[in-house]
């Protein structure tokens, strides 16, 4: 049981130096290293991380919902993106991806963003990198054409941020 965690930490933090050093390499070696689970968990690391290192930075009351909210942001946009950029792949006719890869693809290039997404100023740093990331994934794991990779990336990164817009007017009305 301890030798399986150690290894899984292990797989983790060689992910996480594999995609900062050679992402190409890494998202073309993607499909036969990981598995839904090992995405899922890398997504989930990752995440846990961001959550606690928001807390950390700043005096936040209610820190335990503060925390909720950050985890649950972070692992909602990875879902939410995948299943989107899913079914924007379906509707073009695109069936022989399953959904394991393509949420790998969205885990592991949002997992590692999420490592620095708690300071503010690498936001407009992080997110470019995290769309790059996406389209490397799209092309090198997935194997979708120039053309359908940028197609499902701009429609992933539209309906993000018109969801995000729709939020907040809800929020601010």
């Amino acid at each position: 049981m301890v030798e399986s965690i150690k290894k899984s930490f292990q797989f983790y933090g060689v992910a996480v130096i594999q995609i900062l050093i050679e992402p190409r390499r890494f998202f073309v070696e993607l499909s036969t290293h990981t598995t839904l689970v090992k995405s899922l968990g890398f997504c989930l690391i990752c995440t846990v991380f961001y959550a606690t290192a928001s807390l950390l930075t700043d005096s936040y009351s209610h820190s335990a919902q503060k925390g909720f909210v950050f985890f649950s942001a972070g692992v909602g946009v990875v879902l939410i993106s995948a299943g989107f950029s899913y079914l924007i792949l379906t509707l073009a006719g695109e069936e022989k991806l399953d959904f394991g890869q393509f949420f790998s693809v969205h885990g592991y290039s949002s997992g590692v963003v999420l490592l620095v997404y708690w300071m503010p100023v690498f936001i407009w740093v992080a997110e470019p990198w995290r769309w790059w990331l996406l389209y490397t994934g799209f092309r090198k794991t997935c194997r979708l054409s120039t053309k359908l990779s940028l197609m499902v990336l701009a429609a992933t990164v539209s309906a993000q941020y018109a969801s995000m817009y729709c939020l907040y007017q809800a929020i601010l009305r």
